[in-house]
């Protein structure tokens, strides 16, 4: 491992965003995944994490694909998994006294309300998206919401047929921004499309004023979201605790 490589628990190692997660760390010179966790029923559970191919051209250590661990010792966790499984590895960061990145989407407010209490001895970031071009649109948003709270808005957004939650997590994200930078309660309609792989794409609808506007991000590759959750985690490091968006930690 190199001197200054920051070290990673992966939680949710076989999915989408997982594998994302996987192929920048492969031959990062900044981080490097040393556990990687599934859900028990998983057909890779026991298998390594990387290929012999690929251990050999980038000298990467046997990682075996586990489906929980007790103790484990990184500079902070990644999870891109379940509601259910994130807050189980939440609480262990929290007794590890661990930092947590957590990108699950489908969280009740029950269950944010469960990951925001362990945020008051560890810091936490939750954000339903990792891009840094999606929170320039939220910045755009909340610096324009003067305009925008005068026009009729809606939102579509398109991603994968393999996506469960609908509405995405970012698409109630922009919804929630609108809202609380206007401080008011309006209709802002959502309309949620799962087709091929996608991998997402979000338009907001601006109508009146005598003309239009769309605001449109469309995610060309799950790696933006990779690289976004393990640079804010780097940044958790400097956090002793608390409750963060990836907003929080880029301005």
């Amino acid at each position: 491992m190199g001197k200054n490589k920051r070290t990673v628990l992966l939680n949710g190692a076989c999915g989408r965003m997982g594998q994302a997660i996987v192929n920048v760390c492969r031959n990062s010179p900044d981080f490097e995944i040393h556990y990687a966790l599934e859900h028990p029923q998983h057909s890779k559970i026991g298998t390594s994490l990387y290929s012999g191919k690929d251990k050999k051209k980038y000298s990467l250590k046997n990682i075996s694909i586990e489906k929980s661990i007790d103790k484990f010792k990184v500079d902070f966790v990644v999870d891109f998994s379940t509601p259910n499984s994130a807050l189980k590895i939440a609480h262990q960061a929290h007794d590890l006294k661990i930092p947590f990145v957590t990108g699950t989407t489908g969280f009740t407010s029950t269950q944010l309300k469960k990951l925001q209490a362990l945020s008051k001895k560890i810091p936490i970031l939750q954000s339903y998206n990792m891009s840094v071009g999606v929170n320039i649109v939220l910045k755009i948003l909340k610096e324009n919401i003067s305009y925008f709270r005068t026009t009729n808005m809606e939102i579509s957004e398109t991603h994968h047929k393999g996506k469960i939650d609908s509405p995405s997590g970012t698409a109630k994200l922009i919804k929630s921004t609108i809202l609380e930078a206007a401080n008011r309660k309006f209709k802002i309609n959502i309309d949620s499309k799962r087709e091929g792989d996608v991998v997402g794409e979000h338009t907001l609808a601006s109508y009146g004023n005598k003309e239009n506007i769309f605001i449109t991000h469309e995610a060309l590759d799950r790696e933006i979201f990779a690289s976004g959750a393990l640079i804010m985690g780097r940044e958790l490091l400097k956090k002793r605790k608390g409750f963060y968006s990836i907003f929080d930690l880029i301005q």
